[in-house]
């Protein structure tokens, strides 16, 4: 790509399109200014539109942040374009799917991968009362998945690490797995409700109203025009779930451009390990009326997608160390 924005950033530092972003973040700060929850009738919605003006001004912060950051961003999207332009003709799935590991590791993982696998089928097709109580409130499933995040995160972070210190270039796999750890650690702070599951401490009178559970948690808050107790994040999870474990293999089984593109912006492949985990996670039913609880179904899939995460995080941490050896 000659003579495009790449070479222009290249040549005389980030483009003045970087500075859309701070007019970007103005404008939801006046957004947030011109709210005024007390407009609002119903407790619920002062609550959301309360909620609301603080997401508008968490998100100008984060516009402001990448901002500061324009100069690493713009230098990382000129090395991806490079490496787009120089990408080879033919590329291997092994040089974009991680292996699992040493042989033994790789027994270890598809025997949990089979055994949880066996366990969550034929437990819900019995009801077996063991997934019942597994699956409690803050039980040990629960834990598993916050403990999986956080180790996620940490595996994140240490990717980043390498990939900055890299003498091959950090390129933009170094923000890819940056942003990888700050969603592991917001979702494990989401699951102990930011706390509040181990220092109970009072939830904020917003939350209190809007979110159907009543705790400081946004997976629970009801969506404006929605019957409060939608459960809209375990379709997002889902969803997300079938698109990264299934959607993301097929393209790059079928498609060759779309592997030059992975491969140019350098993003993280899950082992197929985690695929598999992440395809199957998307179809474990609900089974609402198989407990006399509704979240059973929905805490074995978090904890499949958890685990599946936390395992995807460390083969990119094990990748990028290697390389930056």
């Amino acid at each position: 790509m000659s003579g495009g924005l790449g070479e222009q950033e290249e040549a005389s530092g980030p483009h003045w399109g970087w500075n859309l972003l701070l007019a970007n973040a103005a404008g939801m700060l006046l957004c947030a200014l011109i709210m005024d929850p007390s407009t609002q009738e119903g407790e619920v919605e002062r609550g959301q539109l309360t909620i609301l003006r603080g997401l508008f001004v968490l998100a100008a912060a984060g516009h402001v942040g990448v901002w500061a950051l324009r100069a690493h961003l713009a230098a990382d999207i000129v090395s991806a374009t490079e490496r787009w332009s120089s990408a080879p003709a033919e590329l291997s799935l092994s040089s974009l799917v991680p292996q699992a590991g040493g042989q033994t590791l790789s027994r270890i993982v598809w025997g949990v991968v089979i055994g949880w696998g066996l366990l969550v089928i034929v437990g819900l097709l019995q009801a077996a009362p063991i997934l019942h109580d597994l699956t409690f409130e803050n039980g040990p499933l629960e834990t598993l998945t916050v403990l999986s995040y956080l180790g996620a995160g940490g595996f994140a972070v240490a990717s980043f690490r390498a990939c900055s210190v890299s003498s091959s270039g950090a390129g933009l796999r170094r923000w890819i797995v940056l942003i990888a750890a700050l969603g592991c650690f917001l979702i494990a702070a989401e699951e102990t409700d930011w706390g509040q599951v181990y220092f109970n401490y009072e939830t904020p009178e917003s939350f209190d109203h809007a979110n159907i559970q009543s705790d400081l948690s946004f997976h629970n808050l009801a969506p404006p025009g929605f019957v409060p107790g939608t459960r809209w994040a375990n379709w997002l999870l889902r969803t997300l779930a079938f698109l990264i474990g299934g959607v993301v293999p097929l393209l790059i089984q079928m498609s060759a451009g779309f592997r030059q593109w992975m491969w140019a912006w350098q993003i993280p492949v899950p082992p197929v390990a985690s695929m598999v985990a992440l395809f199957a996670s998307a179809f474990i039913p609900e089974a609402a009326e198989l407990y006399e609880r509704n979240n059973v179904g929905s805490e074995l899939r978090e904890v499949t997608i958890a685990v599946a995460v936390a395992f995807w995080m460390f083969t990119a941490w094990r990748s990028d160390r290697t390389k930056g050896a």
